[in-house]
């Protein structure tokens, strides 16, 4: 509790300019559930902005992050009483990297981290300003070395990926906070230690299945592959087994009036990075049984057969699905989609009923600029080789206008206009995209496509002081030109200046299980 109290003294700088957003989002006319859900989503970017970073103050005027963040683990399965890494922050020093979830900590600057505390394993991660070296262990390796770079910068800055998420509805499609429920059930040997287990087969596939179950295994050989463990037909680690339902609902009406009244279910495409609404029910609802169209289940088994009782097969870990179909999805689509999820269980399962997963999603223009938390106009510092520092803009430098969206706006201002474009552009978007986000926002929903020029439009009225739309102006339905390249006014001592920035466009996704 100390710590986290002397966090907040040495981040409150930081939350100035956004208490003005709150206090003033109470002052003007809005939906009562906008504005009730903004102002939620504001306070809970500023706790996600201050917690979910392992941060280590330096000196009185800098910050350094490392992007990641661990638990000592429990399960006997997988790095008993040793630092397990259960998240990264997309973009951060852990991910360039490398480190993943589910990486075992082994070492940190060549201290051992077996039985270590949580007190001791942050002290070490301070013992050096610049860097942490680390050891892991986990599926592919069983002892290897990193290096990971601090990012550091002033307190008082906020970088484009954070305002980014401040600003998410200019572009709901490129900052997806999402979460979502499968209802997999987990069953572990305590006896196995799964970091053994490299390569697999499959058991024999039953007879008149075999499409279905060439399919099922592919997707299998695909998924472990990418997670470095390799099928090996004549002498594997462990076998794999599978089994499968598919049955349409005997009670089911078409006629039903409650049909079609329950919320959407959205599940993240691994192989396409993106959210896919699916005709499945959300395990966490009630639904009547005469909804139901189908019945699913899917479950998939390993064997050892190496290390526990040498030429037997014995069950190291089972997963185990039930779903319930509003329509006619196939299993074969529930796998392509699904299966690939079911498999982050593996093999640090978390929750053994529940799988939750939460995605973060980011895409912005990327040009370094790092602002002032108090004064969102002011450059406090510029990343070194990013395309700003390239174009020549220095700390110190004021903004004045991006893309003739003029910089002249207070915390007053800003939050007004933000707000006001919210509320005033609902008719744009599409009720069928509609979702809740992880902040409990339930009235998120993407852009219309066949609105997209007035979305542009909008964008492009002065009244709603649209200075940050620039991160997202790679889509047609902020900047209908779609530029590449961003004109950029600054004042530098008085004196005034036009540069030229290329933007990167940014991409940054990863997706917890617990």
């Amino acid at each position: 509790m100390a710590a986290k109290c002397n966090l907040l003294k040495q981040n409150r700088k930081k939350t100035h300019i956004f208490a003005f957003y709150i206090i003033k989002m109470a002052e003007t006319p809005l939906p009562k559930q906008v504005k009730e859900n903004l102002m939620k989503k504001i306070v809970i970017f500023l706790s996600a902005f201050l917690f979910s970073f392992i941060i280590i103050a330096q000196n009185a005027t800098e910050t350094c992050t490392l992007g990641f963040t661990f638990e000592i683990s429990e399960n006997p399965n997988w790095g008993l009483n040793e630092p397990v890494v259960v998240s990264i922050t997309p973009g951060s020093p852990a991910a360039r990297a490398g480190l993943r979830p589910n990486d075992i900590i082994l070492e940190i600057n060549g201290h051992g981290t077996y039985l270590k505390t949580r007190a001791t394993l942050m002290s070490w991660f301070a013992e050096n300003n610049t860097e942490m070296r680390i050891s892991i262990r986990n599926i592919v390796q069983n002892f290897y070395p990193m290096t990971i770079r601090k990012d550091c910068r002033m307190k008082n800055a906020i970088s484009e990926a954070q305002l980014s998420s401040v600003f998410a509805f200019y572009s709901l499609e490129d900052v997806q906070d999402r979460r979502f429920l499968i209802p997999v059930k987990i069953t572990t040997n305590k006896n196995a230690v799964f970091t053994n287990y490299k390569t697999f087969d499959f058991a024999s596939a039953g007879e008149g299945t075999p499409i279905i179950d060439a399919r099922i295994n592919a997707i299998f050989e695909r998924v472990l592959r990418e997670r470095g463990i390799t099928r090996n037909t004549e002498n594997p680690d462990f076998i794999i087994q599978t089994y499968y339902s598919y049955q349409n609902n005997p009670l089911y009406k078409a006629n039903s009036p409650t049909y079609g009244s329950y919320q959407n279910t959205w599940r993240f495409d691994m192989r396409n990075k993106r959210m896919i609404k699916i005709p499945v029910y959300s395990p966490s609802e009630a639904v009547r049984i005469d909804d139901i169209m189908y019945n699913l289940e899917f479950g998939y088994r390993f064997y050892d057969r190496k290390f526990l009782d040498p030429g037997e097969m014995t069950l190291i870990w089972e997963s185990d699905v039930k779903e319930r179909l509003s329509a006619n999805y196939g299993l074969e689509n529930y796998l392509e989609m699904n299966l690939p999820l079911i498999l982050l269980k593996f093999p640090y399962p978390g929750n053994l009923n529940f799988g939750t997963y939460q995605v973060n999603h980011l895409k912005y223009n990327y040009t370094g600029i790092n602002y002032d938390m108090n004064d969102l106009k002011t450059i406090v510092s510029v990343d070194a080789g990013s395309p700003a520092a390239i174009a020549g803009i220095q700390p110190g430098d004021v903004v004045m206008k991006i893309q003739n969206n003029r910089f002249n706006h207070n915390s007053k201002s800003l939050t007004q206009s933000y707000r006001r474009f919210i509320a005033e552009t609902m008719n744009l978007r599409d009720q069928n995209t509609r979702y809740k986000d992880t902040n409990g926002f339930d009235n998120c929903m993407f852009w219309d496509i066949t609105q997209y020029h007035n979305v542009s439009e909008a964008f492009a009225d002065k009244r709603y002081k649209q200075a940050f739309s620039y991160l997202f102006n790679f889509n047609q339905y902020v900047d209908w030109n779609t530029p590449k390249t961003l004109y950029i006014e600054l004042s530098r001592e008085g004196e005034s200046l036009n540069v030229e920035v290329n933007p990167e466009v940014t991409t940054n996704s990863s997706i917890l299980v617990y």
